[in-house]
């Protein structure tokens, strides 16, 4: 077993068994924890030696600084060690809310998107269909995703519709879905058309924030991309 670029690779038997990234935002949850803790119990302990320092606005600020500083901490301790697994089967996206999985058959590619010549900070998904996809997504996870990436749908929505006015059609995101062998209703049928709208606008399905990849997301790309023809071509070295 080896790490690199934080990526972990194990190998058995000169098959590629799995290959998992850490995340990014998950690292120095313990430090930040660890000195916000500190901090904070320093703060209470000058406070009790000089209780007057409660009316200083620089305390107060302190004491703020020190108790988002135990949030951001636990914040980065309750997000998954991993965001990333590849294995011969396919490609795993692991988030605090649950997790999906595309196999490699019915994944196109994925690359770094870009909006008006600009890349942003997410890794973009290609799917070959929706269906195979959706029928694992979770609902939970499917809410929390559209809400951590409602800026994303509307810096999109923005660099497509310049003038400020989209097509009415494209804002519609109730209502069933209907599939290729199935309909989806609820939050999987949102997610859909949230995915479609996404594709129209963006070319891609689905997305990673760059943050919780790491510094390098060109060479992640590069690296899947690679994996899913070896997978697919049986010559995983």
């Amino acid at each position: 077993m080896g790490g690199t670029d934080g990526c972990i690779l194990f190998l058995v038997h000169g098959l590629m068994d799995k290959l998992q990234y850490r995340a990014a935002t998950a690292k120095g949850g313990v430090k930040t924890l660890l000195f916000s803790s500190s901090a904070l119990l320093l703060w209470l302990f000058l406070l009790l030696l000089t209780p007057d320092l409660l009316h200083s606005s620089a305390w107060v600020l302190l004491l703020i600084c020190c108790l988002l500083g135990l949030l951001a901490g636990y914040a980065k301790l309750t997000e998954p060690f991993y965001v990333v697994e590849l294995d011969q089967q396919g490609f795993c996206y692991i988030h605090h809310k649950g997790h999906w999985r595309i196999p490699w058959t019915g994944l196109f590619f994925v690359a770094v998107p870009e909006l008006d010549g600009k890349q942003i900070a997410y890794i973009g998904v290609k799917l070959k269909s929706y269906d195979d996809f959706l029928a694992q997504l979770q609902p939970r996870l499917a809410v929390h995703l559209m809400v951590e990436q409602r800026h994303l749908l509307i810096a999109a929505l923005g660099s497509n519709c310049p003038s400020g006015t989209c097509p009415t059609d494209l804002m519609v995101e109730v209502g069933e879905y209907r599939g290729t062998t199935r309909s989806y209703k609820g939050a999987i049928a949102m997610f859909a058309r949230r995915m479609q709208l996404l594709r129209q606008l963006t070319g891609f399905d689905l997305f990673i924030p760059m943050s919780a990849i790491g510094p390098e997301p060109a060479e992640f790309c590069r690296k899947v991309n690679q994996i899913r023809l070896q997978c697919l071509d049986n010559t995983v070295t």
